[in-house]
C-alpha cells in the first residue's frame, strides 16, 4: 500500500479557501493575513458568536467599574487569550506538517469530516441543539474575575464557537499543514483570533453601546439556516473526489435549487419589513445558480499527455537524454484533481511538457512493486507529489512539488530543471 498510509494524500487547502491560497501564492503572506483577519471579523456574525458579544461586553463593564482604561485593558487581554489559543493550534498544525495534511486527505477521513459537517448543518437547521455538555459549560462559566478572567474567556471562545467556525478553521488547518512552516501557522491563526476579537476592543470602552446592536431575534435564526446550507455545500466539496462527475453535478443542482426554495419561501421563521425581500432575493439567486449549473459543460482543454509510469519508460527517457516528470496521483486526492484540471491543462504547461517525459504513477488503488520501489527510493510520503529529473537522471529534490501549485509557478520549476543543482 502507498506510503503505509494506504492512499494517503498530500496536503492542500480545500476549495472554500482556495482564494486564500491564491492570494498568498500571488501576493504574499501579508495579503493573506488581511484576508484571514477579515474572515475573523465575519465569524462574529455567526449564530454561535454573535449572541456572546453583549455578554462579554457586560463582563468588561462590570469588571472595569466605570474605568474606560481598565475596560480597554480587559478587552485587549480577552483578544490576547483568543489569539493565543488559536495560534497554539496553528503552531501544532505546522509542526505536524505533511503527515497531518496527508491524514486529513485520506478518503475515510474525508467521509468523517463530511459527516461531522452535516451534523453541524442539521444543528443549524434546528433538528437538534448541538452544545457543550452542561457540566463543561458550568465549569467554563466559572472563569476567574479580573484580568485573568478576560484571558480565560478569550481562550474559551474558540471552543464555544466551534459549531459555527469549525469549517473555516478546518480549512486553515489543511492549508497550514500543507505549508508546514511554524511561523506561518502561528501568524495565520493568531491573526484569525485578532479578527474575531477586534470588535470587542472597539466596543469595550463604551459597553452601553452593546444595546444598539441588533438583537438576536428571527433574523439570526434565519441566518443560522443559511449557514446550514453553506455547511452542506462544504460537506459536498469534501467528498467531491469520491463522486462521479454526473453525481456531483446532480448533488450541486439539488442543493442550490432546494436551498433557494427553502431559504426564500419555505423556511418558517417569522420576519417582517425589508428582511422579506432580502430572503426572496437570496432564494432566487440560489435557484438561478442551480439553473446555470444545468448548462452543458464545455469540454476541458487537452492536458499533458501522461504515460503510465514504469521503470522501463523512465530508463528509456533518461537514456535519450530527456528530462522526466513523474506525477504521483490519485483520483480521490483533492489537490491531485486540482493540479490535473488547472495546472496540467494550462496551454503553456502543456507546451513546456512536450520535450519532457511525462509519467504518471496512479496511486488511486493498488500499485505495482516497481512503483512502490520508486516511492520508497525517493521517500515519497503522499500524493500529490511531482518528481522532476534532469537530463542526467538525477532527481532535483529542490524542485519537488507537493500539493497544488498554479501554472506560472510550475513553469518556473520546469525552467530551472536544466540549471545546475544547488
Amino acid at each position: 500500500m502507498l506510503l503505509s498510509a494506504a492512499a494517503a494524500a498530500q496536503e492542500s487547502a480545500p476549495a472554500p479557501l482556495g482564494w486564500l491560497v491564491d492570494a498568498i501564492e500571488s501576493r504574499g503572506l501579508w495579503l493573506g493575513l488581511l484576508a484571514v483577519f477579515a474572515g475573523g471579523l465575519a465569524l462574529n456574525l455567526t449564530p454561535c458568536v454573535y449572541p456572546m458579544i453583549p455578554v462579554t461586553l457586560a463582563f468588561f463593564s462590570s469588571e472595569a467599574a466605570g474605568s474606560p482604561a481598565r475596560a480597554r485593558v480587559l478587552a485587549l487581554l480577552y483578544v490576547a487569550g483568543l489569539s493565543t489559543s488559536y495560534a497554539a493550534l496553528g503552531t501544532v498544525t505546522a509542526l505536524a506538517g505533511s503527515l497531518l495534511g496527508a491524514w486529513l486527505q485520506h478518503p475515510l477521513v474525508l467521509l468523517l469530516i463530511a459527516a461531522m459537517i452535516v451534523a453541524l448543518a442539521l444543528s443549524a437547521f434546528g433538528v437538534y441543539d448541538l452544545q457543550l455538555p452542561p457540566a463543561l459549560t458550568r465549569r467554563l462559566g466559572r472563569a476567574p474575575a479580573g484580568m485573568l478572567g478576560a484571558v480565560v474567556m478569550g481562550a474559551m471562545v474558540g471552543l464555544v464557537a466551534a459549531p459555527c467556525v469549525g469549517p473555516f478553521v478546518a480549512g486553515l488547518v489543511l492549508y497550514v499543514a500543507q505549508v508546514g512552516q511554524v511561523l506561518t501557522g502561528f501568524l495565520i491563526f493568531f491573526v484569525l483570533g485578532l479578527g474575531m476579537g477586534a470588535p470587542y476592543v472597539l466596543l469595550a470602552v463604551t459597553a452601553a453601546r452593546a444595546r444598539r446592536l441588533p438583537k438576536a431575534g428571527p433574523w439570526l435564526v434565519w441566518s443560522k439556516k443559511v449557514l446550514g446550507l453553506v455547511l452542506l455545500g462544504l460537506a459536498l466539496y469534501f467528498i467531491r473526489p469520491l463522486l462521479s462527475d454526473a453525481l456531483l453535478r446532480a448533488a450541486v443542482v439539488a442543493l442550490l435549487a432546494g436551498g433557494g426554495l427553502y431559504i426564500g419561501w419555505l423556511e418558517r421563521t417569522r420576519q417582517r419589513g425589508a428582511f422579506i425581500p432580502l430572503r426572496r432575493l437570496l432564494g432566487a439567486g440560489l435557484i438561478l445558480a442551480a439553473a446555470l449549473a444545468l448548462r452543458p459543460v464545455t469540454s476541458m482543454a487537452p492536458g499533458v499527455a501522461w504515460e503510465p509510469y514504469t521503470q522501463t519508460a523512465l530508463d528509456r527517457a533518461l537514456r535519450a537524454g530527456k528530462p522526466a516528470v513523474i506525477d504521483v496521483y490519485a483520483d480521490w486526492c483533492l489537490p491531485c484533481v486540482e493540479l490535473d484540471h488547472v495546472t496540467f491543462r494550462h496551454p503553456d504547461v502543456v507546451t513546456a511538457m512536450r520535450p519532457v517525459a511525462a509519467l504518471r504513477l496512479d496511486a488511486t488503488s493498488e500499485i505495482s512493486e516497481e512503483a512502490q520501489a520508486l516511492l520508497d527510493r525517493h521517500r515519497v510520503i503522499g500524493v500529490p507529489t511531482v518528481l522532476l529529473f534532469n537530463r542526467q537522471g538525477r532527481e532535483r529534490t529542490d524542485l519537488r512539488l507537493t500539493g497544488f501549485e498554479p501554472a506560472n509557478a510550475f513553469l518556473q520549476r520546469l525552467r530551472r530543471l536544466d540549471e545546475p543543482a544547488p
